[in-house]
């Protein structure tokens, strides 16, 4: 019993985190002004989505987006989904630093943004600044 619950926790697992991003791929590729590019490649590792602008259509586009997305089972704690959205800020941070996306993102404002899922449940979105906004707001 043990091993088919063992199995089952690992599906459940696998199989969560795949219909979550399979939605929120759908469902934000239905959004105009950008550019949607799921598991993206920088030289920080990847990102689950870039929100890329599309300044050839919407030049005049304030934001682009880097989203990270984390999936825990339903019986995970609280301290737990605290390390998850820890780690997401730490990725996000590293990917805002690559290069492909300070020449893509022209001059839009990058928004972090984490969403942390409990089986299906949202528990956690939170946006974070990238270091170049801190930096350039520090500035002013």
């Amino acid at each position: 019993m043990v091993l088919i619950h063992r199995q089952n926790a690992i599906r459940e697992f696998i199989d969560g985190e795949a219909h979550v991003k399979g939605f929120l791929l759908a469902y934000l590729g239905l959004t105009q002004g950008y550019i949607l590019l799921p598991e993206y490649e920088s030289s920080k590792g990847y990102a689950d989505f870039y929100m890329m602008p599309d300044l050839v259509r919407q030049p005049d586009i304030v934001y682009s987006y880097i989203v990270e997305v984390k999936y825990a089972r339903r019986d995970t704690s609280d301290a737990d989904i605290a390390l998850l959205k820890r780690d997401a800020a730490e990725q996000l941070r590293r990917y805002a630093d690559d290069g492909k996306v300070a020449r893509t993102k022209g001059n839009t404002r990058l928004g972090l943004i984490t969403l942390v899922f409990k089986g299906w449940e949202l528990v956690a979105l939170e946006k974070l600044a990238s270091r170049a906004d801190c930096e350039n707001a520090s500035e002013a």
